[in-house]
């Protein structure tokens, strides 16, 4: 009977395929068979963040107290290239394995510096409990889950930073009042977890920066030996 079930499960799966196609989150053609969302064209032009981008090149965003460890980041962003369709998917369009998929691919390009890094645990930033229960997951959990095919064993902790407000943050505030709001959002605990270690920090997209640079001083206050940073995309100016 079970097998039974099976059969018909992949028939119907194989039915739908030919009904409706999967299709590319960002040309939208049609996907060959092994490919996986983002087909093979559009992940070989995908817009990168320069290779050579450094922890200095963000001083402007992140502050010189916070001194990341490592900065990486992937895909350069703006509203209207490639990346922000994938973003979109992954936020909005309920695709969260697609965040964990390239992320992965992220991960296996930066392998090597990823590994002399070091790191011990990788904190997502974190979404409310309110948008948690509306989206059903936190991308940039996801995103986190994508690093563990390279950092294999170092666990991904939810349990330490939190959100304790839903505090609305206009994205075009100045800077000082942006991350003045943003540190009266966030806290911490269990910091147990996280005293005397290498924190990787993981966020979807940096814009201003607000937001990485209060919950890395939250870590680091809190006992975190160092605290880096990887960012599925960035506003490069």
């Amino acid at each position: 009977m079970k097998n039974l079930f099976k059969s018909i499960g992949s028939f119907s799966a194989c039915l739908s395929d030919v009904l409706y196609p999967p299709h590319c989150i960002v040309c939208e053609s049609g996907l060959n068979q092994g490919e996986s969302d983002v087909c093979a064209g559009c992940l070989s032009t995908l817009p990168l963040v320069n290779e050579d981008y450094s922890p200095e090149s963000l001083y402007i965003r992140l502050s010189i107290e916070l001194r990341p460890s490592f900065v990486w980041a992937f895909l350069s962003f703006d509203a209207r290239n490639k990346t922000q369709k994938i973003l979109h998917a992954i936020k909005y369009g309920d695709s969260p394995d697609i965040a964990t998929r390239i992320a992965a691919i992220w991960a296996d390009r930066i392998k090597a510096s990823l590994l002399e890094a070091n790191v011990d645990v990788i904190i997502p930033i974190p979404l409310h409990q309110s948008k948690m229960r509306k989206r059903g997951y936190n991308q940039a959990t996801k995103i986190a889950q994508g690093f563990t095919t390279v950092l294999e064993g170092c666990p991904v902790e939810e349990e330490v930073l939190y959100r304790k407000r839903n505090l609305f943050i206009q994205a075009k505030s100045n800077r000082a009042k942006r991350f003045q709001n943003v540190k009266e959002v966030y806290a911490i605990k269990n910091i147990d977890r996280i005293q005397g270690k290498h924190v990787l920090l993981i966020d979807d997209v940096l814009t201003t920066g607000a937001t990485l640079e209060a919950c890395g001083m939250l870590l680091k206050k809190a006992g975190a030996a160092k605290v880096s940073v990887g960012l599925l995309a960035m506003v490069v100016d």
